[in-house]
């Protein structure tokens, strides 16, 4: 059972349209990451655990669990990626339930993953371009195969050197919160399968 401030949280990431994703340089050799609105108000801090070890010799094929908290330090959605030999995945957790699983598809050209339900039943596709440079997107359809929303990763040349590394701009469907959680995830994702260096 979520708090009311967990709630809280996820009603306001359920209510926006559109969310901005900062990768912080502090910290190494994990990962962080700020989640804002469009107008800068601060949503979501988002933290990888992993040691170094796990990052120098798995690189990006590595285990992760990334924890998000909310403004006031209380943890609304995990993340967990997994050791896996076959297909990678993504586990999903909202408020300590599991919401969805991402998957990444085999595929020969453009990247390819899907978000599913918890009983691992395709609700989102999400497709990249040939090339992931450092300003493309990441389209989300539906499976009626609708364009519903999009990953945008965008150039951050100029404020290399201030703290900031990578920026997402996501353009979030119209969905439940647990599936915008899910969306948010497969962006730490792409990041962590095509932006890692």
């Amino acid at each position: 059972m979520s708090s009311p401030e967990e709630s809280n949280a996820l009603e306001q990431l359920s209510s926006l349209d559109r969310v901005v994703v900062r990768e912080k340089t502090a910290d190494y050799p994990n990962c962080k990451y700020v989640v804002t609105s469009s107008e800068g108000v601060v949503l979501l801090y988002a933290k990888e655990d992993c040691g170094i070890v796990n990052k120098v010799l798995a690189g990006k094929t590595r285990t992760f669990q990334i924890d998000v908290f909310d403004t006031n330090d209380r943890e609304v959605i995990k993340l967990r990626r997994p050791y896996s030999v076959g297909q990678d995945k993504m586990d999903v957790s909202v408020c300590g339930q599991l919401a969805a699983i991402v998957r990444k598809e085999v595929t020969f050209f453009k990247p390819v993953l899907t978000i599913n339900d918890t009983n691992d039943r395709q609700v989102i596709r999400v497709k990249g371009p040939v090339s992931t440079t450092s300003q493309c997107d990441f389209e989300l359809y539906s499976n009626e195969k609708k364009r519903i929303g999009a990953i945008c990763k965008r150039w951050n040349g100029l404020t290399r050197g201030h703290g900031d590394r990578d920026n997402f701009v996501i353009h979030l469907p119209q969905m439940d919160a647990s599936y915008k959680a899910a969306v948010l995830g497969t962006c730490f994702l792409i990041d962590f399968l095509y932006y890692e260096n």
